[in-house]
């Protein structure tokens, strides 16, 4: 039997906790954790604007947490994972929450909860509402964790829900199908409330959403789109228009694509919370996020991405392939046994000169012996190197690169997260 933490008790030790608590096995549902949403007796008096999708998630989230920061609104901000501390997940005015905000919520939650079991998720997520709503916030963004129709996050109601891309990544929980993981997605909508598909759709994604839905639909390239004109951006919405907006500072197209959505978001909110042309430009020049092809020095060209399914790969492997340099690409790579390591590593099999390979720190790590195993099979003399652990791979990568050289570092979270925790890298970093 665990024992009862208290209010005194240090935010590690209940992370720990409600880790511990979590059943084996937990019927799959909404029910539990609004009971307990209803047992805390608090009530959400400001919009939330929930984020889905498989890839491109963060990115929306960080675009509007900015803008909306800018324009002097007390915005919260809720994500998953962190790269570094658990506090980055429950953010306001984009400063992450104390351990003890975090505790106290955490302590009130379980208190509530009496004997109702709830998940790590749907613990923090809870935790995240409670100090929301304790800070009298005027906006929430809030990310959704995995899917939407069952996920913690759609215990709330979102006055817009955006879903970013769609393709097929955690099979085993949404299904095996693009259009069972649509409709998996599709549940953070909310009959006559705006929801926006921030991604090319095909008719029968519409039917489907016609079929199960009565939100006001908003569509990409359809009620909205974006333009490339030099070094500017200009948003056509159905409402509004912001031209000569800046390019933002994270690279690749998708993330124009992202800010796209951000931008459907902010014009369908306009009445409520406006926003200057000198906040967007703000907004948008000061977006940053960790870990989406994050460039960490030129010469060698670094690139770190959190990249773990097929559609985030071609992304990140169609952009490395044209600002590499002419040098050898040496890859630090490690994946979560539930991914497919084919789908992801095949976009890069045949360009990469050297695997770094590492079992990263998680108990769903894949054993690099299956990962070597799988690159075997795609090309029979790929030249791999093998780590304890990823801060050693890729300080091996880096020692063995010149100038000209490249190295990129993908596959989970969990890579990012190891690599920059390494006081070598911002030294590393310092040289950009």
């Amino acid at each position: 039997m665990i024992g009862k933490l208290n209010q005194s008790d240090p935010l590690d030790e209940w992370l720990g906790f409600i880790d511990q608590i979590t059943l084996d096995e937990i019927e799959l549902g909404l029910d539990r954790v609004h009971q307990v949403y209803k047992n805390l007796k608090i009530k959400q008096s400001f919009p939330i604007v929930m984020v889905g999708g498989t890839n491109g998630k963060g990115s929306t989230c960080a675009f509007l947490e900015s803008i909306y920061h800018n324009g002097g609104y007390k915005v919260a901000s809720y994500s998953s994972p962190h790269f570094f501390k658990f506090n980055e997940r429950i953010r306001v005015n984009k400063t992450p929450c104390s351990d003890q905000v975090i505790v106290d919520a955490l302590f009130r939650i379980d208190k509530a909860r009496e004997n109702i079991p709830l998940t790590y998720f749907e613990m923090t997520t809870l935790a995240a509402m409670l100090i929301f709503v304790e800070n009298d916030i005027d906006i929430a963004i809030m990310e959704v964790g995995l899917g939407g129709r069952l996920d913690a996050v759609n215990v709330f109601d979102p006055e817009v829900s955006i879903i970013t891309s769609i393709s097929l990544d955690h099979q085993e929980f949404l299904g095996n199908s693009i259009e069972k993981i649509f409709k998996e997605k599709i549940g953070i909508f909310r009959k006559n409330k705006n929801a926006i598909l921030n991604f090319s759709c095909q008719e029968a994604f519409i039917k489907t959403f016609k079929d199960t839905s009565r939100a006001i639909i908003s569509e990409i390239n359809s009620d909205y789109f974006i333009r490339v004109d030099g070094l500017k951006i200009n948003f056509f919405g159905k409402i509004k228009n912001f031209l000569d907006l800046p390019l933002p500072k994270l690279y690749g197209k998708t993330q124009l694509q992202n800010l796209s959505g951000a931008l459907r978001v902010v014009e369908l909110l306009s009445d409520n919370y406006p926003v200057t042309q000198s906040i967007l430009n703000e907004g948008i020049k000061q977006t940053n996020i960790i870990g989406r092809l994050h460039c960490i020095n030129k010469n060698p060209f670094i690139i770190l991405d959190v990249a773990h399914n097929k559609e985030s790969a071609e992304s990140l492997s169609k952009f490395f392939r044209k600002q590499k340099l002419n040098g050898k690409v040496r890859c630090v790579f490690s994946l979560l046994k539930d991914k497919n390591i084919i789908d992801i590593t095949e976009q890069f099999i045949d360009y990469v000169d050297e695997w770094y390979i590492s079992e990263i720190d998680s108990p769903r790590a894949l054993k690099t012996t299956e990962i070597i195993s799988s690159l075997m099979q795609q090309k029979k003399d790929v030249t791999f190197h093998s780590f304890k652990n990823t801060q050693e791979a890729f300080s091996d990568a880096y020692k063995n690169s010149d100038d000209n050289d490249n190295i990129i570092a993908f596959g989970s979270f969990f890579i990012v997260s190891e690599i920059l925790k390494d006081n070598s890298i911002c030294q590393i970093q310092k040289t950009l």
